[in-house]
């Protein structure tokens, strides 16, 4: 997944309710398999003290594209995360086709 990612910034307040879908991208975003697919993306993690501050994660792309996500868009970890992977899975493709 972070083979295509440059940066991954999350910020969230561990005591809320509402970040449950954060911390399970984050979870996936720092496993073992993904740290090694690209060991030069940078990971900010911000916590804050503030329950009522909304978790956002914003991911930077190779190609400059920037995602924003935050928890008021209501998804699930697993859907953040398909999103984040179809995009690197399409510019996976890309570079395939140019490198052929």
């Amino acid at each position: 997944m972070l083979k295509q990612i440059t940066n991954v910034r999350v910020s969230f307040c561990p005591f809320s309710r509402n970040t449950t879908s954060t911390k399970v991208f984050l979870n996936r975003v720092l496993s073992k398999e993904n740290s090694t697919a690209n060991p030069s993306c940078k990971i900010d993690v911000v916590t804050t003290n503030f329950a009522k501050d909304p978790s956002t994660i914003d991911v930077t792309f190779k190609d400059g594209k920037k995602f924003h996500i935050s928890s008021t868009a209501k998804l699930s970890g697993d859907d953040i995360i398909a999103q984040v992977q179809k995009y690197s899975k399409r510019l996976s493709q890309q570079e395939d086709l140019q490198g052929q």
